[in-house]
Order: C-alpha cells, then sequence, then structure tokens
C-alpha cells in the first residue's frame, strides 16, 4: 500500500480517460486491437447472494449507468426507479475480519467512516488511504480490500486492483462476487483467456449472475467466438432484463457479427432504461458511426455531451464523427475540448491530429502524433500514422524511420511494406 500515496495525484487525474475508444474505419487507431479499445467498462455487481443476509451496512442509492461506477457497499438490489435500470450491488461483510483488540476496532471504524465519508465525497484519493489503513490494522478485513480493488480499478491501476481481488478469493473461494471482479481485473489486463474461467466460476456459485454472464460473453466476443458471445449475453438479459449494461454488451456482439438492426434496437432498449446515461449514448453513438450513419451519430454524440460536458469520450467521438462529414474547424475545436478534459489520453492527440492531416496541414498532425507517442510509445498504429504524415510534410527520412519501427511491429503488415517501399525508392531518385 505504501506505493499508493506517491501515485495518487497522477491516477486521479486518469480516471477521466479510463478506457477512450476509437471510431470509425479511418482513424489512424482504428485497426488497433488494444486491450481496451472495444470494451465496455461497467464495474457494477451481480445480484445478492447468500452473503448479503447477515450484511450490516446501509444501502446507498442506485448509481446511474457509467463507464465506471463503484459501490461503497454489499446489500439487496433496489427496486428499480423510472427510467433507471436496476443495480445489482455485490456483498461485503465489514464484520467479517480476524479478532482485534478494542482499540485496534475503533481505530477500524474510525477509518472505515472516513473513507466511507470521502468515497462519497468522490474523493477517491482519501478514500484510498483510508481504506489501506484499515488493511494495516486488519489484513483480511473484508470491505477494506473489496473497496481498495474498486477504486484502483476506477484509477485504471488494474494490476494492482487484481491484488486486492486475489486476496479476497484467497478468503472466500466460493464467492461468487469475488470471482466475478477477479475477472474484471484480469479482462481490463487483456488476459481474456485467464478472465473466462474467473466469470465461469462466478456462475458455477450463482447462476443468476447476471453480469458475470454478459462479461463471460464479452470475452467470448474478444476471442471472436461471437455466437457463444451472444447465448452468454441474452442469458444475462433474461436474468435482468432491466439492466442496461447487459443490452450495451449483447448490441456489442451484434456489430461484431454484422447485424446492425439488431445492435441497434439492444443500444435503444438500455437507452429507455437509462435515458439520461451519457455513457449509453456514447455507445450507441459510436455503433451508428461504425455503420457510416453519421448524422444521427453526430445527434447522439450531441445529446451525450448535452448530458455531460466534462465526458471527454462523448467530445472525441464528436469530434470524429464531424470530421467524417467534413466540418473539420468543428471538429478539431470539439478534439481540443476532449483534450482539455484528458489531457494524457493518446487517442484524443490521435484524433487531432487526424483531423489536422484531412485540413491539409501535415506539420500540427505530425505534433500530435508525436504526443501521442510520447503517451503510448509502443503502438504500431501511431506510429505509421506519423510515417504518413511525416511524408507529406516532406520529411521522407523522418517517415522512412517512423514506418520501419511500425514494420518491426507489424512484420506481417504488407501495406507497411509497400509504403516503406515506395519512400526508399522516392529518396533514392533525389
Amino acid at each position: 500500500m505504501a506505493k499508493f500515496k506517491c501515485l495518487f495525484v497522477v491516477a486521479i487525474c486518469a480516471v477521466s480517460a479510463i478506457n477512450m475508444v476509437n471510431y470509425g474505419n479511418a482513424h489512424p487507431l482504428s485497426k488497433l486491437s488494444s486491450k481496451h479499445s472495444d470494451l465496455v467498462v461497467l464495474v457494477k455487481e451481480p445480484k445478492e447472494t447468500k452473503e448479503a443476509k447477515n450484511s450490516k451496512i446501509s444501502k446507498d442509492p442506485a448509481p446511474k449507468v457509467n463507464k465506471v461506477v463503484i459501490d461503497t457497499t454489499y446489500c439487496k438490489k433496489e427496486p428499480s426507479e423510472k427510467n433507471t435500470p436496476k443495480i445489482n450491488k455485490p456483498i461485503i461483510d465489514s464484520e467479517e475480519t480476524k479478532a482485534l483488540t478494542g482499540e485496534q476496532a475503533k481505530k477500524v471504524a474510525r477509518h472505515i467512516k472516513q473513507a466511507d465519508y470521502f468515497f462519497s465525497a468522490n474523493d477517491f484519493t482519501n478514500a484510498l488511504i483510508e481504506f489501506g489503513a484499515v488493511v494495516k490494522i486488519d489484513p483480511d478485513n473484508i470491505k477494506a480490500h473489496y473497496m481498495l480493488g474498486k477504486i484502483l480499478i476506477a484509477m485504471s491501476d488494474y494490476e494492482e486492483a487484481l491484488k486486492e481481488f486475489d486476496h479476497l478469493v484467497s478468503l472466500r473461494p466460493s464467492s461468487s462476487d469475488f470471482h466475478y471482479m477477479r475477472g474484471e481485473a484480469l479482462r481490463l489486463l487483456g488476459r481474456i483467456s485467464q478472465a473466462i474461467p474467473e466469470y465461469k466460476l462466478a456462475i458455477k456459485s450463482n447462476n443468476r449472475n447476471a453480469l458475470a454472464h454478459a462479461y463471460l460473453g464479452e470475452c467470448y466476443r474478444t476471442k471472436k467466438w461471437y455466437r457463444k458471445a451472444i447465448n452468454e449475453c441474452k442469458k444475462a438479459v433474461r436474468l435482468d432484463p432491466e439492466q442496461a449494461t447487459v443490452y450495451l454488451l449483447l448490441a456489442q456482439s451484434y456489430v461484431s457479427t454484422k447485424e446492425p438492426n439488431l445492435a441497434i434496437a439492444q443500444y435503444k432498449k438500455a437507452i429507455e432504461l437509462s435515458p439520461k446515461d451519457p455513457f449509453v449514448r456514447t455507445r450507441y453513438a459510436r455503433a451508428l458511426a461504425d455503420m457510416d450513419k453519421w448524422q444521427e451519430a453526430k445527434s447522439e454524440f450531441k445529446h451525450a455531451v448535452q448530458l455531460d460536458p466534462k465526458d471527454a469520450q462523448a467530445h472525441m467521438g464528436l469530434a470524429w464523427t464531424l470530421g467524417n462529414i467534413g466540418d473539420l474547424n468543428s471538429a478539431i475545436e470539439e478534439a481540443r475540448k476532449a483534450l482539455s478534459l484528458a489531457p494524457n489520453n493518446a487517442d484524443v492527440h490521435s484524433t487531432i491530429a487526424w483531423a489536422y492531416e484531412k485540413k491539409g496541414n501535415p506539420q500540427a498532425a505530425v505534433t500530435h502524433y508525436r504526443l501521442a507517442l510520447q503517451l503510448d510509445p509502443h503502438n504500431p498504429e501511431l506510429h505509421r500514422a506519423l510515417g504518413t504524415a511525416l511524408s507529406n510534410a516532406g520529411d521522407i527520412d523522418g517517415a522512412i524511420a517512423e514506418l520501419l519501427t511500425t514494420s518491426k511491429l507489424l512484420p506481417n503488415d504488407y501495406q507497411v511494406q509497400l509504403l516503406l517501399n515506395s519512400l526508399v525508392r522516392t529518396r533514392n531518385q533525389k
């Protein structure tokens, strides 16, 4: 836990940039198969299990469906309000701890109270410190480890989050909820083959765990086992038909199988359940953009921005859409808004660079591609895009250097080899 304190400020700045996605087919990163690019990251929890019956933790209002949602408590599933999806919360038993002295128990209670206060105020830094203080006193405190894991996921520190859920699984090997969260951490790390058995163990312990079915389906989709993905997501819909998340994941599977009408129907169902959630709107807008339905995508992205003006993903999606319909000035303006909200996101810089290149300003494009590569130095698509921009700017040697790097990262990409050979011939003719 000591390492957390020196990383807190940096990590918190990254929360708004979690799992940004790419849009369309012409964007320099559109062919990138990163471990995050096509994931719906919804840290929501499965239905109550038997462990909840004795929980003494009070209920919180159900949060809206968001890209990352973290809950402070385990409690029973609350009745959904109109236009609000049912949120299934996990079970934490904060009473199950080692034997503590009276003074230790008081300290633990005080730290947990402080942590809950900070968390309710969205002060994740201090919440993390307080929950960390709890586990120093009580190393097997269930609630503290659980909340540490979820906050770390929100901070995109998936490796450290995984350690917390590993410990929880060691304490309760039969817990559906902890296997589910361990699966989430593994999935977000891109370790899909390891995440799959964790979701299966979650389902084995609780076969009504709708989100475990849904994210098992998402893992299958990532593996390109599309029919298995659809089947799991359909199971999730049957188990919890008022959960917007399961419709989003089913929609993604239909997008992957090139069944746009079925995908759109699922997105619309998710919007019906959660009409004021900008993330749901953004996911639908992205699907419309992928189908080249640019005007409809523009409308949905604008709606998402209206719902949450600080949603960097929505601004970036709108920028990408505006660029594809030829409104490059507005595209750059929206991309800069996204950049102000997520300054350390490589995709935002690449979107600005792409818009400048389309506008005929390769020098500005080169600047932002270089900034993107500082943030994501091993991304072959960014090296390729920078090489192309340098070529357009007249820097043949620079372009060749970038494409040589690309060819090492993508040795079987013949298009890179063709472009590289063409540039070498051009240089030799001079």
